[in-house]
């Protein structure tokens, strides 16, 4: 089943260790990876149709990355066969008001009758039923959102994914503008959903013990270039605990908005 990896913080973080356990995932997950985050606004997506693990991409990768807001996704397939088109995260750039953003996207699930999902400006490159589902939602953001994001474009976009995950369609994803870190968890709870988890700084490096990590630690370093504010917080969200911490649970079908380490939407949750 594939896996999703997101994180968010309020200043650039590395995250070699954390990707390295989620590098684990590939055993599992070996028809591809993919990796993205933002440098200075602008987008970079690294990814390669093969399993993570032994992968010297995926460990030059961790060493690499340096940003507020990361998205990793391993595969295996059930639409579209291994190929580097068919890999998450996809990409799009798209106008959001009367700015044009570049969109990260990667999806977890499988939607039965994917060609239903009408779609215009923007079309698949690729086979799969995840980028059609991008392609459509991003057809419904860009003609909703007409300005800066407010609230109310928020809750269109959660009401739009509850209304694609009907019936047989199985639907978490995790997708980014460069600002916000939009998390989306399956009205049924397919592959157990999503969750997050606080970190603050200081960071110290967790052992892990929980089942579903099974070996190794997390270590998030802030960029040591960086003008690091008094604390530095984020989240970390995924489809699997990888941590002995508690993880909050998204609850089904909830839409969790995240803009550099902090949540902003639903109020609740902030």
């Amino acid at each position: 089943m594939c896996d999703l990896l997101g994180l968010t913080f309020n200043v650039p973080i590395t995250a070699k260790i954390s990707l390295n356990i989620f590098q684990e995932r590939g055993a599992e997950n070996s028809d591809g990876w993919g990796l993205a985050f933002y440098t200075d606004n602008t987008l970079q997506i690294v990814k390669e149709a093969r399993s993570a693990i032994g992968s010297e991409l995926y460990d030059f990768m961790e060493r690499y990355v340096s940003s507020h807001t990361i998205i990793s996704h391993v595969r295996r397939s059930t639409r579209g066969i291994p190929s580097y088109l068919n890999t998450h995260p996809f990409y799009r750039r798209c106008k959001i008001g009367s700015e044009n953003r570049e969109i990260a996207f990667a999806h977890n699930g499988t939607l039965t009758q994917h060609n239903k999902l009408r779609l215009r400006e923007f079309t698949p490159i690729g086979e799969t039923d995840s980028e059609h589902l991008m392609c459509h939602l991003l057809d419904a953001i860009s003609t909703q959102v007409l300005g800066s994001w407010e609230e109310d474009d928020f809750a269109f976009i959660e009401h739009k994914l509850r209304e694609i995950n009907q019936e047989r369609n199985t639907l978490n994803c995790i997708f980014s503008d460069g600002s916000y870190l939009f998390c989306y968890s399956d009205v049924n709870d397919h592959n157990n959903g999503l969750r997050f988890v606080k970190q603050e700084q200081p960071f110290r490096k967790i052992e892990l013990s929980s089942p579903e990590a099974q070996l190794g630690f997390i270590d998030i370093s802030t960029d040591k270039k960086s003008a690091v504010p008094p604390v530095a917080t984020g989240y970390i969200i995924s489809t699997r605990i990888l941590t002995n911490e508690p993880w909050t649970e998204f609850n089904n079908g909830e839409l969790i908005i995240f803009d550099e380490g902090r949540i902003v939407y639903p109020h609740n949750r902030a």
